[in-house]
């Protein structure tokens, strides 16, 4: 089955979201009538015609739009002004037109254009389902039965007679029931409509007998073709049949016009280029192109489109094989810079380089193979000729920013609205939302007449294209051109660029604030018209002009000068789609950049634009490739590398794929085995680490007061840094904010960290700013130290950080600045996104918390997280308890250990009890404390955090508040199992808190609810239980005998269905990071059991449990892949094998050995899952690949 209907995601999101399912309701379809295969359909490409088509593709896009939070379109009103359109066309229709084709609104009056089937009629038919209007439907079947006659004297177009007339009557068809109307008996595989469109389809069947399979364009629905009919056909009315024909197949049970469907696309598959291109036009009857355009728009369209389509509804690989490979081609050849031109089919060079209107069904076909991000890059570009002349004329020539001659009108095509609607399916982008506006009310304004809506004219259109404000940005950019010429003058540059500055800066201001979310306006034809006539490169060219010269005497460019370049190249990016993306496709350029960073004057802009560039870089810099790294970090101030820390987060980070199936395990091995060298990352990494004192400076900058970041810097200065912390963002706005602060927050004793400064602020920032500058240059620091101390070098990372006092300086900071008390202010780091909270002190927050976590997971370092008090006292636990001391608390340095009366730990532990049920605080905070439990268990540390009633708060949360968030509940889960492993202690609280069957129902409900989050917690218990069954002492024996949670876990039904549930919601192909240890808490319950020689009774309860719930084989099958899997996952997990030995207290080769047993093929073993799959059922050499 193909997975096509996919949405792809971008760095900001963290999961896809589906577009759509195409195969649930076909197998029911096909299910019904009993026939051939079981691909159908539910609905064939819905054919309304015009005005028809674009409202039908309009109300979907509402309908399924969120109501808005702010004045941002309203669906419920823009869903009554479509509805309210289409009955102004639909009844002039029948008022004036009928029984015609169509209705003329200018003349109020009708004509016959494709056959004479009142095809306007055929075209409303599921546009009024749609509409919920069952009555009329109704009532126009009644009339088409009556009124429609296939069998006339009639030239009709094969390609308009199949997607309008055997479309929509199937579309109709197929929509009728789910609309409430009363079918007859056996449908869908029979109706009026259906009966209907096989009639007319029959009359189009004798166009494909050809030598090729490729259909003549026109047929006499009478006499078939005609003697004379010419033999040339356009490509899409060669390749536009397969989705009505196939529907058509399955519904009749004829296998014909599915047949001649596929082989006119074959025909045209075998008749492409060398380089993988079609032409417009071409002779069906010899296989030769007579017209050798290639593209996607007019004449070739709905072939590409068909292709996607049908494979979707057939689950047909061969045809997705076929667009994807076209893909390839017209991206290779066609493709530039998001727009696609028309190029020579045999040769690849432009013949045309304009836009047609047709094309704008492209963006809606690559959202449906999951290209979005290229998807909505195209799908602007349209939409900014859309804004431009408020619709869009068919020819738009590209380069030159105008419409064709005789090509400027608009008549109310609706591919752009349609594309609108697939990419808001899977995007949720509100921008789409604002096109279907748009849309509604350019129709309504330029389009609606007395009897309809009208063709947008030539003569209006002109009119709009004349008055298109350039602003006189390409005369500017003229001058500039001229006057930086080799030789030339540069401070004539310098006026031309103050000139054009302030027309960009308004734009990239409009788009980094809030107040974008209000504009009216989603483009800014400033930037795109600067970067249209080329604005881009010149000034690239003018910064790197001193590089590239050979003259001796090099052209010198002032700072102002190189600033204004940079802030001009930044707004552009910001604000046109794709300039940054070139940009980064220039490594010159690129590395050029950092040369610029060694100048102070210059240093911000350029680390914006660095940072900005990198970001969309499809391959990673390799840091080693800047000039001069190590000597130009150590020119860095304080400030300059809290800057620079900004863009080495990009240089040091994985790339995110953006693709759910690239994290999976499959994926993940895959990559490794062609990848196995270390990656690009871990090199700059590496690189980093090199650069003598790097680590010790970044460790001052995350620990230092506010009071130590004062410099001698002017008023002046800091406000520019702070202004390009903001991007951009309404300086003058944020200094209000803060300042109105700043009042109510000052004492004459405030701290370093919460007064204000003595001095005027005249003369300096607000001190609540500078708290809010310090937060900002920390989190990006601490990002940098997260990141180094997840990657190869993490033990030399952790002895630097230890060395420089990293945990007790972030301890001192804890109150005063990392964890303080709440400002009122609502300022944000990046607001483009209303529903996301990016404030610098919760990201702060979640930042320190992610270095703790990686600081203390499976490392002996953690211990520095306490006080000496503390270390004390877990001596004098292990003491009481009369068992050994951990080695790593003996060996802590005491030098480097947290001061003051609470460690790090301690007071994570305070602030988290505060915390409100649902805050993700919570999440990250549980994540920090279990990472000091991981790894060997150890009894003091266990007992160190129950006497400060982690555990009772930890139940509080899971039973008593009934908290809802999955993501808090599964780092709850992981703590309480961390926390309860192996310690009777806790087992005995717990039972002291969950003292009623009620709370312990509760517990239960909330760990069954997702095993996917409790499993560890299940592993936990499972592995307590066995070793308290092996104890003699009357304490444990007691708590056996007294604990719930125990006694539930004792029952093996309970164990067995744990197992069950495990193996049953994980599968080879979807395994994960996050999920895999659902398959390796299975293998803990049979290890165990193994372990007792129990091992069969296990398996044996499987297959019962398969049998019960009535499908036998599929979980010993799945189980089988899954251990498969798990051998090859960990023949080589050095770090992996380490941890599950260390968690379980079970040794690596017992899990092998166990694996290997389960594996064996042997039938008669009793410990081999073959032993239980029947024959009939056995599935075991199932392929699973990681390709």
């Amino acid at each position: 089955m193909l997975g096509l209907v996919v949405c792809g995601g971008s760095r900001h999101a963290g999961a896809a979201r589906r577009a759509g399912d195409p195969g649930s309701a076909a197998e029911a379809v096909a299910g019904l009538c009993r026939r051939r295969r079981e691909h159908l359909c539910p609905m064939p490409r819905c054919s309304l015609y015009s005005l028809c088509l674009l409202l039908c593709v309009l109300l979907p896009l509402y309908n399924n739009a969120s109501e808005p939070e702010g004045p941002a379109p309203d669906p419920a009103h823009y869903r009554e002004r479509v509805k309210s359109m289409f009955y102004h066309a639909y009844n002039n229709y029948l008022e004036n037109a009928f029984p015609y084709d169509e209705l003329r609104p200018l003349t109020c009056d009708g004509q016959d254009t494709w056959g004479s089937f009142s095809l306007t009629l055929i075209d409303a038919l599921d546009t009024l389902l749609i509409l919920g209007n069952v009555t009329e439907f109704q009532r126009v079947v009644d009339v088409l039965q009556e009124s429609v006659d296939f069998d006339i004297d009639v030239n009709a177009s094969v390609f308009e007679t199949n997607i309008r007339v055997v479309g929509g009557l199937l579309s109709a068809h197929l929509l009728s029931k789910k609309a409430g109307v009363e079918v007859e008996a056996g449908w869908p595989c029979s109706g009026p409509l259906l009966r209907m469109a096989e009639e007319a389809a029959r009359k189009l069947l004798p166009a494909f007998q050809t030598p090729t399979g490729m259909p003549y364009g026109t047929v006499n629905l009478m006499h078939g073709v005609n003697p004379g009919e010419t033999p040339v056909t356009c490509t899409a009315g060669i390749g536009t049949f397969i989705v009505e024909f196939a529907t058509l197949s399955s519904l009749t049970g004829d296998p014909v016009f599915e047949d001649v469907a596929r082989r006119a696309l074959k025909g045209l598959w075998k008749s492409r280029s060398d380089i993988g291109l079609v032409g417009n036009h071409i002779d069906v009857v010899t296989g030769k192109w007579v017209a050798q355009d290639a593209g996607i728009g007019a004449g070739v369209d709905s072939y590409f489109e068909y292709l996607v389509k049908g494979a979707i509804l057939l689950q047909d690989k061969e045809l997705m094989s076929m667009f994807l490979e076209y893909n390839k081609a017209i991206r290779n050849y066609t493709r530039f810079d998001d727009w696609y031109l028309w190029v020579q089919m045999y040769k690849g060079t432009v013949s045309m380089p304009v836009f047609q209107s047709l094309e704008a069904y492209w963006p809606g076909l690559q959202s449906l193979i999951g290209d979005i991000d290229n998807a909505m890059r195209t799908f602007l570009n349209y939409y900014t000729v859309w804004k431009q002349f408020g619709g869009l004329p068919e020819f738009y020539n590209i380069p030159q920013g105008y419409t064709v001659e005789k090509r400027e009108g608009y008549p109310l095509r609706p591919e752009l609205i349609e594309s609108a609607m697939y990419l808001y399916q899977a995007t949720g982008d509100p921008t789409l939302l604002e096109l279907g506006r748009d849309a509604v009310e350019s129709i309504e304004k330029i389009s609606k007449v007395d009897c309809g809506f009208a063709t947008i004219t030539e003569a209006f259109l002109k009119e709009r294209d004349k008055q298109a404000k350039w602003n006189g940005i390409p005369l500017l950019l003229q001058k500039l051109y001229v006057n930086s010429q080799p030789n030339s003058d540069f401070s004539k540059c310098q006026s031309i660029l103050k000139e054009i500055s302030p027309l960009l800066s308004m734009e990239a201001m409009v788009f980094v604030t809030e107040e974008r979310k209000f504009s009216q306006e989603s483009t800014f034809p400033n930037t795109y018209t600067f970067d249209l006539f080329g604005g881009v490169d010149l000034l690239v060219e003018i910064l790197m002009r001193p590089t590239l010269t050979t003259q001796k005497k090099k052209q010198k460019i002032s700072d102002d000068l190189t600033k204004d370049c940079l802030s001009i190249l930044y707004n552009t990016c910001i604000c046109t789609d794709g300039v940054t993306k070139r940009l980064a496709e220039r490594n010159d350029f690129v590395l050029f950049l950092f040369t610029l960073m060694t100048n102070r004057k210059t240093f911000l802009q350029t680390a914006t634009l660095i940072e900005d560039i990198l970001g969309v870089k499809k391959e990673m810099i390799r840091l080693e490739d800047i000039p001069n790294l190590a000597t130009l970090v150590s020119s860095f101030d304080q400030q300059q590398l809290a800057n620079f820390c900004r863009i080495l987060a990009v240089t040091i980070s994985e790339l995110d794929t953006g693709s759910d199936d690239k994290h999976t395990l499959l994926a993940k091995n895959a990559h490794q085995k062609k990848n196995l060298g270390p990656t690009c990352a871990e090199i700059n990494q590496a690189t980093l680490l090199n650069i003598p004192g790097f680590i010790e400076r970044l460790c001052k900058l995350a620990t230092r007061k506010v009071s130590e970041s004062t410099g001698t810097s002017s008023f002046l200065q800091e406000l520019e840094e702070w202004y390009t912390w903001l991007d951009n963002a309404l300086v003058l706005d944020a200094l209000m904010r803060v300042a109105n602060e700043e009042p109510e927050h000052s004492s004459p004793d405030s701290s370093d960290e919460s007064g204000v400064a003595n001095t005027s602020s005249r003369t300096q920032l607000p001190q609540s700013m500078k708290i809010m500058h310090e937060i900002m240059y920390k989190l990006e620091v601490l990002y940098v130290l997260c990141v180094l101390l997840m990657g190869r070098q993490r033990n030399q990372v952790h002895k630097m950080i230890a060395e420089f006092k990293l945990i007790p300086g972030l301890n001192n900071l804890f109150d005063k600045l990392i964890w303080r008390k709440h400002s009122t202010s609502t300022l944000v780091l990046h607001g483009h996104n209303q529903n996301c909270d990016c404030s610098p002190d919760i990201t702060l927050k979640i930042q320190f918390l992610r270095l703790l976590q990686s600081f203390s997971d499976h490392h002996e370092n953690k211990y520095l997280l306490l006080n000496s008090q503390e270390l004390n006292e877990l001596s004098a636990i292990s003491l009481k308890a009369n068992i050994p001391e951990v080695d790593a608390v003996v060996n802590t340095d005491r030098s480097l250990v947290c001061d003051g009366k609470r460690g790090l730990l301690t007071r994570l532990l305070q602030v988290m009890k505060k915390e409100p049920t649902e805050s993700s605080f919570r999440f990250w905070q549980a994540r920090a404390v279990e990472s000091f439990l991981r790894g060997a268990t150890s009894y003091a540390d266990q007992m160190f955090l129950l006497k400060r009633g982690l555990l009772e708060h930890i139940l509080y949360c899971i039973v008593d508040s009934e908290c809802k968030s999955r993501d808090v509940l599964q780092s709850y889960f992981d703590l309480l199992g961390e926390l309860m492993k192996f310690n009777i202690d806790a087992f005995k609280r717990f039972n002291k808190y969950i003292n009623t069957d009620e709370k312990f129902q509760v517990f239960l409900n909330q760990i069954n609810s997702s095993l996917v989050d409790s499993n560890m917690l299940v592993r936990c218990i499972t592995l307590s239980l066995d070793r308290f069954e092996s104890q003699s002492d009357m304490k444990v024996v007691h708590v056996l005998s007294e604990c719930r949670l125990l006694s539930y876990m004792y029952q093996m039904n309970n164990r067995t269905t744990f197992l069950f549930r495990l193996i049953n919601i994980i599968h080879v192909q979807t395994l994960t990071q996050e999920n895999v240890s659902c398959l390796n808490t299975s293998l803990v319950i049979l290890m165990l059991a193994r372990r007792k020689d129990k091992l069969p009774g296990y398996l044996n309860a499987l297959q019962k449990m398969e049998y019960d719930e009535k499908y036998p084989g599929f979980i010993l099958n799945n189980f089988h892949s899954l251990l498969r899997f798990w051998q090859q996952h960990y023949l080589h997990k050095d770090k992996d094998s380490t941890c599950l030995e260390n968690s379980s207290c079970i040794s690596f080769t017992y899990w092998k050995e166990t694996v290997s047993i389960l594996l064996s093929p042997d039938r008669t073993s009793p410990c081999a899952l073959v032993s239980y799959i029947e024959e009939p059922y056995m599935d075991i050499d199932r392929n699973f690949t990681e390709e």
